[in-house]
């Protein structure tokens, strides 16, 4: 439920130690201390059964039910196993992006090689009158 910002922070928090005080309160809760930009340490609350019911006092996530890094760096604290198994499927999901796009990056040069040369030049017009009003479209 959290940013992709948030998630890539909390967890280079975690790694870096700022988790302090972490403490288990109940079955998937936790309370700890997160040190971040302020000069004190913010007080998080995370409680994974009941996700809204989490906390951090934040400016980011104070007042509000959002998952600041404070957050999800709890969690990784709290479940350390998890941190290579995010990782693990990080890459595993770089992978694939880059596997599909080869794949579509062959399909493209075999349809071009395909088209005959005044089919060719019919889509070459196409796709630069396309990308001339996109441009024009976004001034």
């Amino acid at each position: 439920m959290a940013s992709g910002a948030s998630l890539w922070c909390g967890l280079d928090y975690v790694e870096q130690g700022r988790v302090k005080n972490l403490r288990p309160v109940g079955k998937g809760a936790f309370d700890a201390e997160v040190e971040g930009s302020a000069n004190l340490p913010y007080t998080v609350h995370v409680d994974t059964a009941h996700v809204r019911q989490s906390y951090c006092d934040c400016p980011h996530a104070a007042g509000t039910r959002r998952i600041c890094k404070h957050m999800v760096a709890t969690v990784f604290a709290a479940y350390p196993q998890q941190i290579d198994a995010f990782k693990w499927e990080i890459e595993q999901a770089e992978l694939e992006y880059k596997r599909e796009e080869e794949a579509h990056r062959a399909e493209l040069v075999r349809y071009v090689n395909s088209l005959k040369k005044d089919e060719l030049r019919k889509a070459l017009l196409d796709a630069l009158i396309e990308l001339e009003e996109r441009h024009d479209h976004w001034r």
